[in-house]
């Protein structure tokens, strides 16, 4: 067993405290299951990848589901009894294990898969656990009792990105054992990058030169430059990932056009430094780097031999005219960037057709001399809530429209599609923060599409 551990303490580097607590709790065989585990950190981080891969470690019968998927009780429960007794739907017929309604369903046909199967120190893995918050409110003291309402040996183990205590129920149930996952460090950030060495110098050879051979240290040195650009703007991993991987090969191009050595790192670095900060404008947007001329862009990349491989790249000024969102939804995305922009004490004046006369003081006359580093749109942007979208949006638009949920589904929409960022808890619509994600470039172009004058309610042209 402890080949496994150090096995995946290679494997997620950073996670050696969360590694070896749940080999504590489910690693010894002699030892009984506790009841429910209660896994929280934020996204990318881990979770998942560990509890999964421990799992298949030691062989434990497990039931992993997601309630994204999962989106009911009913569905919930059939999927959980597929798993754990190796039932498999016929495509055609398409009948589960046994339909189950409510808990008292789901126990019953549970105590009666152990019967069939032992179910002995089985676990039920619950992924995106928050959303147990909008379901049955039975449902999570149900899962927190499993153990000692089924009579079995069965351990519940939930995943979620929000703290135990704001999971609200009534009644008063034993707490979990409670694991965090915390946000990577830059050195343990670094150090999972690394592992994808194989795969870049395997892709790399692939699809542009056979012959072109690269270290470690090469590698690591690109990841140095990659995480002092983007280590304080973003965390998330797979975003990190994707992102070193799309511009590593534009690291390597002066080397294929032998422009530059291997060990030119200063001249690698002048080629990268404008590439990766233009690609800080598009990091969850899942697009390339604006060129130059802000059109489609066709790269040629001369390798040793023949071959020539041509690489497409779109900028986001390309994206943002062909992006198909609907009416309302770009004026829900102009009112996102303009709160993001703004300080909240300016809307009234933005905003408002009688705002009252505002005295001039010498601090607003000093303003005017503000240096381009200190506007807001070169700041970055700003949390908002969702009121002051809400009030900006019927600001800003002419015709008078109710608000129903259909315009709550375009704001999901823009979360989804990353144009926007939740900063809060979702638990309750009122205290929800958001962020946006778009240039100012993107949003203009998005702003003549509605012919809409967006420089006229920014602070920084106004």
């Amino acid at each position: 067993m402890d080949s496994l551990v150090n096995q995946l303490k290679m494997n997620f580097p950073g996670r050696t405290y969360q590694i070896e607590r749940l080999f504590s709790l489910f690693g010894y065989k002699n030892e009984p299951f506790v009841s429910s585990v209660f896994i929280y950190g934020p996204s990318s981080t881990g979770k998942s990848a560990v509890v999964g891969s421990l799992l298949d470690g030691l062989e434990i019968r497990n039931a992993c589901v997601n309630l994204v998927e999962c989106y009911s009780s009913k569905v919930l429960f059939e999927s959980i009894l597929n798993q754990l007794s190796g039932h498999k739907i016929d495509p055609f017929k398409g009948h589960p294990y046994a339909k189950c309604d409510n808990v008292m369903d789901f126990i019953f046909n549970l105590r009666k898969c152990a019967d069939e199967v032992d179910l002995n120190k089985s676990v039920i893995v619950l992924d995106k656990a928050e959303r147990l918050r909008n379901m049955d409110y039975n449902l999570l003291p149900a899962f927190l009792k499993l153990k000692e309402l089924s009579g079995l040996s069965v351990s519940v183990i939930f995943i979620s990105e929000i703290i135990f205590e704001k999971y609200y129920f009534k009644a008063r149930t034993l707490e979990p054992i409670k694991i965090h996952f915390s946000q990577y460090t830059r050195e343990e950030l670094w150090e999972i990058l690394r592992l994808d060495f194989d795969h870049v110098q395997n892709f790399i050879r692939n699809n542009f030169n056979e012959n072109f051979d690269i270290n470690e240290e090469f590698f690591s040195n690109y990841l140095n430059l990659f995480l002092s650009v983007f280590y304080r703007v973003c965390r998330d991993l797979s975003e990190l990932r994707h992102m070193s991987k799309l511009n590593f090969v534009k690291y390597c191009e002066p080397v294929f056009k032998k422009e530059c050595k291997l060990e030119d790192s200063m001249g690698l670095w002048r080629h990268i430094a404008p590439i990766l900060k233009a690609s800080l404008e598009v990091l969850y947007l899942r697009i390339s780097p604006v060129s130059q001329e802000g059109k489609q862009q066709s790269v040629e990349i001369k390798c040793d031999g023949a071959r020539t491989v041509k690489q497409f790249t779109f900028s986001k000024e390309s994206l943002a005219q062909f992006l198909e969102l609907p009416f309302y939804a770009k004026y829900l995305l102009i009112a996102a960037y303009l709160a993001s922009y703004n300080p909240p004490k300016e809307d009234k004046r933005l905003f408002m057709k009688y705002h009252g006369k505002k005295t001039k003081r010498m601090k607003d006359v000093k303003a005017k001399n503000i240096v381009s580093e200190q506007l807001n749109t070169q700041l970055g942007p700003k949390p908002f809530g969702f009121e002051r979208l809400v009030a900006i949006f019927y600001a800003i638009l002419e015709e008078k429209v109710d608000f129903n949920s259909n315009l709550l589904v375009q704001i999901s929409t823009l979360v989804e599609l990353q144009l926007l960022s939740m900063v809060s808890d979702n638990c309750d619509l009122d205290s929800r923060k958001y962020k946006c994600c778009v240039s100012f470039e993107f949003i203009q172009i998005i702003s003549k599409t509605v012919d809409f004058n967006i420089t006229k309610y920014l602070v920084d042209f106004n």
